[in-house]
């Protein structure tokens, strides 16, 4: 009985892991701290949120999406030559929490939305603690797995920025783990959440339909009722700004919209074909993606019940590659498939090496980012290319 109490050493082997999660943790802390006193804080994404927040904490609900009110709140910010503010065109339904953390100091919201997103991110971290126990990892495993999974790379620039995706990947991690379980009710109330990204969820609804119907049916009963919710928060004409500025953003109309700077298969015609016209690179991306879509629903209906984390993966990073819109902090969505493959190696006694995956790939791009950002968007096209790879090669898991 004693002897159970003791408390577990670190391999050798598992030394270079520990570092690496280590590490990023305190270089990810260094860097919030510091961007707690940069001006470039009130530039950053951040700014759309908190001018909504504001909006809402004075108790206009219906002019969240009325982009002269953001802008307004916005130059307050930055300052009266601050003439290209940010455009936010995100779901309704989490901004109660933004009006919760906008105080009337800009820094001090900052803090306050991060401690939600944190909390989200801790609320993750257990769905995926407890997904690998039942997958046969160690408890001692499963807490280093979690903690380098969650300590990706692109899952911090999004909690650097002031985003929201944090939200999103719970969902799609409801999702995943239900699929794999076979929960239906609650793998379409996952995929409903993550609509925050339309685009992601639009990826996967369609498959979810080809081969859970039951899931696809509380897919869209859940969607429905957080539009309804949405439409009491902001009203008819609400909704309709908010359709106003999801075109505009698809259309790449508008600041903050740089379609160079994207990290799909959109940003990647428009750089490697700088003479291609841009109508003619989205109807690219576009048709790229329904085709994506198509091929993951055939795939899908016919494999219907043996659904498995291969499959998950392969349609995750497919959604993700071929996204309309895709800005580094959407790459977060990676840590799926990610997980797919180290559950996969682990299965097959490969420990150290699944323990080892994601904190190396993670630091690697970290350090490309800095080092060598001219190699920053071919490091995630290569990961996304290495996850397709890796799945089409590798025997599917056993279903447990």
């Amino acid at each position: 009985m004693a002897g159970s109490s003791r408390v577990r050493k670190i391999s050798f082997a598992e030394i270079p892991i520990f570092l690496l999660i280590s590490g990023q943790i305190a270089l990810y802390a260094f860097m919030w701290f510091q961007l707690l006193g940069d001006p470039s804080l009130k530039t950053m994404d951040f700014v759309s949120f908190y001018a909504v927040g504001r909006l809402i904490r004075g108790g206009e609900y219906r002019q969240m999406y009325n982009f002269e009110s953001e802008a307004v709140i916005q130059r307050d910010i930055v300052g009266g030559s601050y003439d290209e503010p940010l455009i936010f065109n995100h779901p309704p339904y989490v901004t109660p929490l933004l009006a919760l953390t906008a105080s009337d100091d800009y820094v001090r919201a900052y803090i306050y939305w991060s401690g939600i997103r944190l909390l989200v991110i801790l609320a993750c971290s257990e769905l995926i603690r407890r997904y690998l126990i039942h997958q046969g990892w160690t408890n001692f495993h499963a807490w280093m797995g979690t903690l380098g999974g969650m300590t990706f790379f692109p899952i911090f620039i999004s909690l650097l920025g002031g985003q929201d995706t944090v939200f999103t990947l719970a969902g799609l991690l409801v999702w995943m783990f239900a699929m794999l379980k076979r929960d239906e009710i609650s793998a379409g109330l996952g995929l409903a959440f993550a609509t925050l990204s339309p685009t992601m969820a639009g990826a996967l609804a369609l498959p979810l339909f080809a081969s859970r119907r039951r899931a696809g049916v509380w897919f869209i009963a859940a969607t429905l009722i957080l539009a309804l919710y949405s439409f009491l928060l902001v009203g008819l004409q609400g909704l309709k700004d908010w359709l106003g500025l999801l075109r505009i953003s698809s259309q790449g109309e508008y600041y903050g919209f740089d379609w160079s700077g994207m990290y799909n298969l959109l940003g990647f015609a428009v750089r490697a074909f700088p003479n291609l016209n841009l109508e003619s690179a989205r109807l690219f991306a576009w048709g790229a993606a329904a085709v994506s879509i198509f091929g993951v629903c055939i795939f899908w209906w016919n494999k219907q019940d043996q659904i498995n984390i291969k499959h998950i993966g392969i349609a995750v990073t497919l959604g993700t590659l071929t996204s309309p819109h895709l800005n580094l902090h959407g790459l977060s969505y990676l840590l799926l498939p990610l997980l797919g493959i180290v559950t996969m190696l682990y299965e097959r006694g490969n420990k150290e090496t699944a323990l080892l995956l994601i904190p190396a790939l993670s630091t690697a791009l970290l350090l490309v980012m800095f080092l060598v950002p001219a190699w920053n968007f071919a490091a995630y096209y290569l990961l996304m290319t290495g996850l397709l790879l890796g799945f089409a090669m590798v025997k599917s898991p056993k279903v447990n």
